[in-house]
Parts: C-alpha cells; sequence; structure tokens
C-alpha cells in the first residue's frame, strides 16, 4: 500500500474511532453499576456462588452508546435445573426492585431490564471446569470472556470496535437470528486471529467459498462437521461453530464489501448510508417488468423473536415450494420485517400458466414404462411422438399462482407450531396492486434496495 493510501486509511479510523469508543464517563458509569449489584448480589441469601460480568463491555471491546452489562449468576454444577431456575429467577428480580424487567427465555429462563439507563441481563450459568463440561449453552460464556481477555493486546480492542462498525455499517454484524450475521464475539476472535483490523480486512476480501479460522488445533477437519460458507470454531468448545448463523448471502457481502473498501476507502463503509426511497411512481413502473406477490401476515406477540426468524424462513421455502410444484418459476423470494407485520415476498417469471401442460414421457419403445407412463389420471388432451419419446398435452387445473398461493395458507395454516399459527391467522396473500398499499416506511426502503439490485458500496 502506498503512503497516500496508508495516511487515508489512518485519517478515517481515527476519525471513526472517535465516533464510537465509550467515553471516560460511561466506562465509569458501567463499572460503578457492576459493582453496586454484584455487592447487593453478594449480601443476598441464597445457593448461588457469585456474579460474573461477561461480554463485550466487560472487555472494554463495545462501541460507544451500547449500554448493556451482561450479568452471569453462578451456580455449583450439582445443583437441579429446578432450584436453578427458580434461585435464578428470584435473585434476578431482586436486583431490579422497582425498576422495569421481565423474564425472557433462552434454554433457561433469565432475568432482564433497566438499571439507572443500562440494559442489564441476570443469566444464571453453571461452574463447569470448560466449555466442553458445559451443562446449559451459556456456561460457555464465562470461558470466552477469560481467553479473551487472557490473549487480546489492549491495541487490539480498538481493532474490534473498528471491525464491529464496519460490519454494522454494511449490515453484516449481530447475534440476533434476523440479520443472519457475525455476532461480537466472531468478529473477536477474527481480529485476535489476523492481528488487526487491517489484516482481517485484507484476508475477508480473499476469502474462498469457505473459511476456516481455527485458534487452537482440532483433532478432526472443521469441513467435517461444519457446512457454513464460514467456520469459526469456538477455542473453549471446540464442537460449536461461532458464525454458524452466519447466511451465504452475509458472507458474500462481507467480502465484497471488504474488497471495495480496499479500492477505495471512506466512512460510509462503516456507518452505511440513508436509502433514499424511489418515490411511487418509479416503484409502479418498476413492478411493471416484473411478476410480484407476498404473503403478509402479523409478527407473533409474547414470543422472543430469535424464536420466530428460523419459523419464518421455513414457511418462505414452503410457500415457494408450493409455487414450483404447480410449475411456476420462482425467480426470487425476500422476507421482512419489522417485527410487527411481516411481509413474504416471491418474484416469479409469470403469473398465470398456459393452459395446456407437455408432459415428457419415455422413449416409444420403453413398453413398460411407457404403460406406467400413460396409466396415470389425468385429462389427456393429446398424445403423440417426438424425437423417439411419447409426448401428452394435458389440461392444467391450476394455473393462477395468486390462487395457489391462496391455498397454500390455508391448507398449512395447522401444521405449523404456535408461533407461526399466531402469525398466519391473518394472512393475506398480496397482488403487486396490493404490495403498493403498503409501500411506506422501512417496507418502502426494504422494497427499493431489493428492486435496485446493489449494496450502497458498489
Amino acid at each position: 500500500m502506498d503512503k497516500k493510501s496508508l495516511a487515508k486509511r489512518n485519517a478515517i479510523y481515527k476519525k471513526v474511532l472517535a465516533k464510537i469508543t465509550p467515553s471516560k464517563k460511561e466506562l465509569v458509569a458501567e463499572k460503578k453499576l457492576f459493582a453496586s449489584i454484584k455487592k447487593e448480589v453478594e449480601g443476598l441469601e441464597g445457593k448461588h456462588s457469585h456474579l460474573e460480568w461477561c461480554g463485550s463491555s466487560a472487555r472494554n471491546t463495545h462501541l460507544h452508546g451500547d449500554r448493556d452489562l451482561d450479568l452471569f449468576l453462578m451456580f455449583d454444577k450439582e445443583l437441579s435445573e429446578k432450584e436453578f431456575e427458580e434461585e435464578g429467577l428470584r435473585i434476578g428480580k431482586e436486583i431490579f426492585h422497582e425498576e422495569k424487567w421481565e423474564v425472557a427465555y433462552s434454554q433457561h429462563p433469565y432475568v432482564r431490564g433497566t438499571i439507572k439507563g443500562f440494559d442489564v441481563e441476570i443469566v444464571p450459568g453453571y461452574i463447569v471446569k470448560s466449555g466442553h463440561e458445559k451443562k446449559s449453552a451459556v456456561d460457555r460464556t464465562p470461558f470466552h470472556n477469560k481467553f479473551l481477555l487472557e490473549k487480546m493486546k489492549p491495541s487490539q480492542r480498538q481493532d474490534v470496535r473498528l471491525l464491529k462498525q464496519f460490519l454494522k455499517g454494511i449490515k453484516a454484524y449481530g447475534a440476533d437470528l434476523k440479520n443472519q450475521a457475525l455476532p461480537g464475539y466472531g468478529v473477536e476472535l477474527l481480529v485476535l486471529y489476523y492481528g488487526d483490523f487491517e489484516k482481517t480486512i485484507e484476508k475477508i476480501a480473499k476469502w474462498g467459498e469457505q473459511e476456516i479460522v481455527l485458534l487452537k488445533k482440532r483433532k478432526r477437519n472443521a469441513k467435517e462437521d461444519f457446512f457454513t460458507p464460514l467456520i469459526i470454531i469456538d477455542p473453549v468448545d471446540e464442537n460449536r461453530n461461532v458464525a454458524s448463523a452466519l447466511s451465504v448471502e452475509q458472507f458474500e457481502r462481507m467480502k465484497l464489501a471488504a474488497k471495495k473498501f480496499i479500492e477505495d476507502a471512506s466512512e460510509k463503509f462503516f456507518f452505511g448510508e440513508t436509502i433514499n426511497t424511489w418515490p411511487k411512481s418509479m416503484i409502479v413502473s418498476e413492478l411493471a417488468k416484473r411478476e410480484f406477490l407476498a404473503i403478509q401476515a402479523d409478527f407473533p406477540k409474547n414470543i422472543l423473536p430469535d424464536l420466530m426468524w428460523g419459523q419464518l424462513r421455513r414457511y418462505l421455502r414452503k410457500a415457494a415450494n408450493s409455487l414450483e410444484e404447480k410449475d411456476f418459476v420462482v425467480k426470487r423470494t425476500n422476507l421482512w420485517s419489522d417485527e410487527k407485520k411481516v411481509f413474504f415476498l416471491f418474484e416469479l417469471n409469470k403469473l398465470k400458466l398456459d393452459k395446456i401442460k407437455k408432459v415428457y414421457g419415455p422413449k416409444q419403445t420403453d413398453k413398460e414404462n411407457v404403460k406406467n407412463f400413460l396409466s396415470k389420471k389425468r385429462k389427456i388432451l393429446k398424445k403423440y411422438i417426438e424425437e423417439g419419446k411419447v409426448i401428452l398435452e394435458i389440461e392444467r387445473k391450476e394455473r393462477n399462482a395468486q390462487k395457489v398461493l391462496e391455498g397454500f395458507v390455508v391448507s398449512c395454516r395447522d401444521d405449523e407450531k404456535e408461533g407461526m399459527k399466531n402469525c398466519l391467522a391473518k394472512a393475506k396473500v398480496l397482488s403487486e396492486k396490493d404490495i403498493l398499499e403498503h409501500y411506506k416506511g422501512e417496507f418502502a426502503e426494504h422494497l427499493t434496495k431489493y428492486l435496485e439490485g446493489k449494496e450502497f458500496f458498489e
């Protein structure tokens, strides 16, 4: 890299870090709050052992404005699961006093809420000797904390912040299942593995179809156990892929963004760009060139969003399959939700199929298979030989894509899990005209981006 390019990048990093690094005041407030909660926990009667502060704020790799405290209430591993849950919830609730809190659910229930402006989670965990001996998924977390505090250099904390913000800017960062992105712990491991932000970006730009990040030796080849595009083996539990939720789309987005940043670095990669929604007339014009249908549903209430996103994606695939089974070509599918409304989008080659369907059979000389082919129940309009094969022309029963999708929505509603049943209770199929009626707010931004078909950094 020439001196001019290096100077340009360093100037960008300096500006970005000035915006994303927590202030001394923030850091002092976090430590003060943890100390007060820890002291209170130590004074409470119960079967707990101690409180551990984990997560990015404990390691000082978090971003400015991230006011999260992930606190783990540790118990002896011999404690029964029932007592573990009861004690975890009892002590968690006591900590919040008059502050706002709620019980949330992961593998075990835990308490989360707000204390002095901070989002605090009190999560019960078992004391085990290593991540391999975990009794619950969260038992690994204190080992994550210890590993990174021991291995990470102080200077790498700022590199982690840069990479987090870079991925945040291109919308490929986060542990939630909605975005199928890379979690903070995965970001920290990448920086630790490659050395710093600069080297990490250069490596990402050169990633192939599948990449393995291995911080410790492993007996088996990771490709034998994991099939995701990015495999980051958890250094505290070799049976876990930290990047398991990262989708192929996000993996490719990371690679493309890294290449473009190297070609022409700018702050926009870190903070994104505002999406200028197309005027409705432009949307009408663009949709006139395509064939669209959608299913509109309600995001279910009183259920953790992370528990729903997998179900929503499965439903999208099932709906697309129902169209393809009836000979419709589904060119693209897309899912959008603000966790209030849900839109399943389908772009097809055509909305109405021809009345006559041509069915290709076996060779005329293959008497047995010809007999089986002709024995199937269907209304044959024409039969003839073409290039030695038996050809039938039959009448299609279902030619309208919207009716096929409407039939699918009704027929499979009762087969879904409780969350999806609630989601689909008032589901309806939308034509292009109906879709336009919902063209506003975040959905308008999403549809604009979909129709543009490119990233802001391209």
